[in-house]
Order: structure tokens, then C-alpha cells, then sequence
């Protein structure tokens, strides 16, 4: 008798059944494409971010190429909005990683969780791309810039 194969005759009853049929294991054939649909959204979750981030780098190095204290920029908002975007996207990601192994766990569906962990990043990157823009503009669509006469 081991802690890992526990003797099925002292299951509860019912227990001893699924046990023998592979209730144990994470990945029952039934929820197979709860499973692979799951794995999909994560997957492509952390593709968006990773590539959300190099976007952000690479954004970030174009636009305060030019940015010194003679043209009188703060690159702070292009921080803020790649912040936004890659953090935004990153802490939604390892949430929903998080839940949804959690769910696996309790044998619950989990393709939601990832489904609305997607696009709560998709709404992050969104928002950091809209505050990037609008410090690119000088916050003309906030109203800080100054009018011309």
C-alpha cells in the first residue's frame, strides 16, 4: 500500500469507481477540450503579452529618441502607457493561469477563466496603448495642451 495508489476498498462509495476509471488524473477524457481550449487562450494570452512588450520597447525607444530637455518632452507618459500594457497584460496572465489550474483541480470547466483573462489583457493593452498615444500627442485628448492664438 502506497500514498499513491491507495487501496480502492476503502474508497467511499462511487469513489472507487472513478478512481479506477482515471478520476485522478487532471486531464479526464470528457473535459479533454475544456482542457486544449483552455491551453489555447493561456497560450495566446502570453503571445500577446510577450509581444506587446517588445512592441512597448521598441515604441518607447523610437519615441524619446528625440526626447531631451531642449525640446522640453517628459517621456513619463510613454512609460506609464507601456506599464499599463505589458504589466496590465502580465499580472492578468498569471491570474488566470492561476484560476484555472485552480479549477482544474476542483474537476470545474476553466475555458471561461481564460476567455475572460484574454480580454481583460486585450483591454490593459488597449488602455496603455491609448495613454502611450496621448502622451505621443502631448495630451490633446485630455485637454493639457496648450492652445495656439
Amino acid at each position: 500500500m502506497t500514498w499513491s495508489a491507495p487501496d480502492p476498498a476503502h474508497r467511499p462509495d462511487g469513489a472507487a469507481a472513478a478512481w479506477a476509471r482515471g478520476g485522478s488524473t487532471l486531464f479526464p477524457p470528457g473535459k479533454l477540450a475544456d482542457r486544449i481550449s483552455t491551453v489555447l487562450l493561456l497560450v495566446f494570452g502570453a503571445v500577446l503579452t510577450v509581444v506587446t512588450a517588445i512592441v512597448a520597447v521598441v515604441a518607447i525607444a523610437s519615441a524619446t529618441a528625440s526626447c531631451d530637455a531642449a525640446a522640453g518632452c517628459t517621456p513619463g507618459g510613454w512609460f506609464g502607457g507601456a506599464a499599463i500594457a505589458v504589466g496590465g497584460a502580465f499580472v492578468i496572465g498569471v491570474a488566470t493561469v492561476v484560476l484555472a489550474i485552480g479549477a482544474w483541480v476542483r474537476r470545474r470547466t476553466s475555458w471561461w477563466i481564460a476567455a475572460v483573462g484574454f480580454v481583460l489583457a486585450i483591454v490593459c493593452i488597449t488602455v496603455g496603448g491609448v495613454v502611450f498615444v496621448d502622451a505621443s500627442d502631448g495630451g490633446a485628448a485630455t485637454g493639457s495642451s496648450s492652445s495656439v492664438a
